[in-house]
């Protein structure tokens, strides 16, 4: 998937989520506006594992390590990384960073409907992984 499908999954799911949790009751507020921010990074960095991608373009420093250490679509396309993502927003006790793995999450969950296979269930089973998509 690129850029553009990975932020449109991740605004219409961030949209959806604001609706319900504020009972259709909400606005445009500066809370709003940086949670969707956050979460269309969020979206992106699973990518940062390629160094042609948005992020990765701007982040070589980091993307040609993780693309030589795991190629794309390996571990950082896998639920192992938004685990880690979402055990540091609760370890930290950060918003900022609740976001980012919402965001994270929504990127994978946008590749299902990609044709593209990824390592879904990396590093358990790479079976699994198979009949997944990222």
């Amino acid at each position: 998937m690129m850029i553009l499908g990975h932020l449109t999954v991740a605004t219409a799911a961030f949209l959806v989520y604001v609706d319900v949790v504020t009972s259709g009751q909400w606005g445009l507020t500066l809370d709003v506006a940086i949670g969707w921010l956050l979460t269309m990074v969020g979206s992106l960095l699973p990518d940062l594992d390629h160094p042609d991608s948005t992020l990765g373009k701007r982040f070589k420093f980091i993307s040609y390590p993780i693309s030589a250490l795991f190629g794309h679509r390996g571990i950082t396309h896998s639920l192992i990384a938004v685990a880690g993502v979402s055990y540091a927003a609760y370890t930290f006790q950060s918003v900022v960073i609740s976001w980012l793995a919402m965001g994270y999450l929504l990127h994978l969950f946008g590749g299902l409907f990609n044709t593209f296979r990824c390592a879904f269930a990396l590093p358990f089973s790479k079976k699994l992984s198979r009949f997944n998509n990222c």
